[in-house]
């Protein structure tokens, strides 16, 4: 689990390394300087409190501290010792901890990271980190320390009230550590959709919401893998090629291998053993299946499959009406929850699958503009950053596990899909969707349930992830997959033979293409 910890720490850096990069290429032209509007004032004095906080958290311990002396709960001889302990801390938190987190995000400290501001030049331009260091020490950390030593509480207040009246005096609310160094802060300008996407799920993971990991270094984006074993067509619910596209695709990228591994549906094998041999692509047949283990909602492969078994028709026919009773419930309490009437005949009539699905009922609401009057449909828009972000809290508030209409579905059981899987001929094996949110000691569980192997290489998991996954693999001598996850212009981040599989692993990947050999 430490290597997830880490990961946490590379993604961050990846993300302010991300925003950063953003703002350089053109978004410093949409960022806007603080001016004396009321909002601006909140959001300024709001940040500068969090950073005091932060910075002043070895006094608030040194506090206590002396309160449990005064209590004979710590020998008074303790005293000094505290003191300069609290003091050293107190270097730490002021001069280094906010001047180095600060260059860390490219200009923002703890409370503009929060407040979405950001440290810039006059000419809305990032600044050096070394510069970002002395302007926090300068303009916070030092102040802090050499006047509240000398001159105590009220030599700080009055510290602070002069940097106030220069912030109410300056058009753009600028410190007196602001004037010495040229900087200004600004509104740091809303992310693009897709680096959004990337990063929200990551800082609120409760909600394990799906997401594009970055690649780490060894691993490049743009590699395209000979192997894809995860591709999907238009027989799922958010496919859009149909099988011969995929092949002509496959064809063009010169791959070798591919499966087409549809959402609770083996329909599309009995066209794509046809097409194979006409695209010289060997082709293995698949099929995903949702699943549910402890709590837990997993997906497992299936490879090899007879695709005639009627387990097949089963399991589609099962996941249809499960979905389509889902879809109903989940519209009901949308209606009882807001008094909004859905017309779900029409919807339903709009969608292949019979389907309703949280994003559909969030366009319908967001594309009335009557609805968008609404209370608790405004909030969204008047606190988001931008529609698309307004849109995605929503359907995460509304309809995500806690929200009002909230509806679970009963999946089958893991054990039971290994055990048609295995029945029909095939190999199990545990797909990367969710990994991200399972513990490792879980997944080794579920690997003692017939498992054949795991989907280790993925964008849709993390770099740290891909190592657990290979760990377990390893100590089970399972088989080793990767996929793309593929599905067209629906989900275009996901690129066909893009699997974030280095070439060093395809020889593993390779042993499953062999399997039946």
């Amino acid at each position: 689990m430490s290597d997830r910890n880490n990961d946490k720490i590379d993604l961050s850096r990846t993300y302010f390394l991300a925003k950063s990069k953003a703002y350089k290429h053109g978004g410093y032209k949409q960022a806007e300087f603080l001016t004396r509007k009321h909002a601006d004032f909140v959001s300024h004095l709001f940040a500068f409190l969090i950073d005091l906080n932060i910075c002043l958290l070895p006094v608030y311990i040194w506090v206590i501290e002396f309160l449990l002396i005064l209590c004979g709960l710590i020998p008074p001889n303790f005293f000094d010792l505290l003191f300069y302990l609290m003091y050293a801390l107190l270097f730490v938190t002021s001069i280094l901890g906010l001047g180095i987190f600060t260059a860390y995000t490219h200009g923002q400290s703890f409370g503009y990271v929060y407040t979405n501001l950001k440290l810039v030049d006059k000419n809305k331009r990032e600044v050096s980190g070394l510069f970002l260091i002395l302007r926090q020490a300068i303009g916070f950390g030092i102040p802090l320390m050499v006047i509240g030593y000398f001159f105590q509480v009220l030599g700080m207040l009055g510290w602070w009230g002069i940097n106030a009246i220069c912030v109410c005096a300056t058009p753009h609310q600028q410190t007196l550590a602001d004037l010495l160094f040229k900087t200004m802060p600004v509104h740091e300008p809303p992310m693009s959709e897709e680096l959004e996407e990337e990063t929200e799920a990551f800082i609120e993971e409760p909600v394990k919401v799906v997401k594009q990991p970055t690649p780490s270094p060894s691993i490049s984006a743009d590699l395209v893998s000979p192997i894809d074993l995860h591709l999907r067509s238009n027989y799922s619910d958010d496919g859009y090629y149909d099988v011969e596209d995929l092949f002509k695709q496959a064809y063009q990228l010169h791959m070798e291998v591919i499966s087409i591994t549809d959402h609770n549906c083996a329909r599309a094998n009995a066209a794509a053993v046809r097409f194979a041999p006409m695209y010289n692509i060997q082709y293995i047949p698949g099929v995903e299946i949702d699943t549910q283990w402890h709590g837990h909602r997993v997906r497992i492969l299936g490879y090899y499959i007879d695709w005639t078994k009627e387990i097949f028709d089963e399991i589609e026919r099962n996941s249809l009406m499960r979905e389509k009773q889902v879809s109903i419930e989940r519209t009901k309490k949308f209606e009882d929850f807001c008094g909004i009437h859905i017309d779900v005949e029409s919807l339903m009539q709009t969608s292949r699958f019979q389907t309703i699905t949280a994003q559909d009922i969030t366009k319908m609401v967001f594309h009335n503009q009557r609805v968008r009057e609404l209370s608790f449909v405004k909030k969204y828009l008047e606190t988001s950053k931008n529609e698309t972000q307004a849109r995605r809290r929503f359907t995460r508030d509304v309809f995500g596990k806690g929200g009002p209409c909230y509806v679970s579905a009963n999946y089958p059981a893991l054990e039971d899909m290994v055990k048609a899987i295995h029945d029909a001929g095939g190999i199990a094996i545990l797909s990367s969707w969710n990994m991200d949110h399972i513990p490792d000691e879980d997944i080794e569980a579920m690997m003692e349930l017939g498992i054949d192997g795991i989907e280790c290489f993925s964008p849709r998991i993390r770099q740290a992830t891909m190592t657990s996954l290979l760990r377990i693999v390893k100590k089970h001598s399972a088989f080793v997959t990767c996929g793309s996850d593929f599905h067209g212009p629906t989900r275009a981040k996901y690129k066909m033979g893009h699997c974030c599989c280095p070439e060093k692993a395809w020889p593993l990947v390779r042993i499953l293409s062999e399997a039946l050999k």
